[in-house]
């Protein structure tokens, strides 16, 4: 069975208007939670996922781990997108 994530809720934590960096938390159906991180495009403002953390609130969905895996890397554009339309 392979892992779908599903986002059901994007809140943005902090923006930086200068370099264009800003955070995204989402949470997802399976009760776990990610802080996305995006950098803007300098011409188009369209931002660009860079980097995903799973906050330690529920074990990894894939790999059952409590503890720091990056195991939900693999899914990071497909949470990112999603998380996306729901903030804007």
């Amino acid at each position: 069975m392979a892992y779908d994530p599903q986002v059901v809720d994007a809140t943005i934590v902090s923006d930086n208007k200068k370099n264009g960096l800003f955070e995204v938390v989402v949470s997802l159906k399976d009760r776990n939670k990610c802080r996305l991180f995006f950098e803007r495009d300098a011409e188009t403002g369209i931002g660009r996922v860079t980097d995903l953390n799973r906050l330690m609130k529920e074990p990894c969905p894939i790999c059952r781990k409590d503890y720091l895996c990056n195991c939900l890397d693999r899914y990071k554009h497909s949470i990112a997108d999603q998380a996306l339309t729901l903030i804007k």
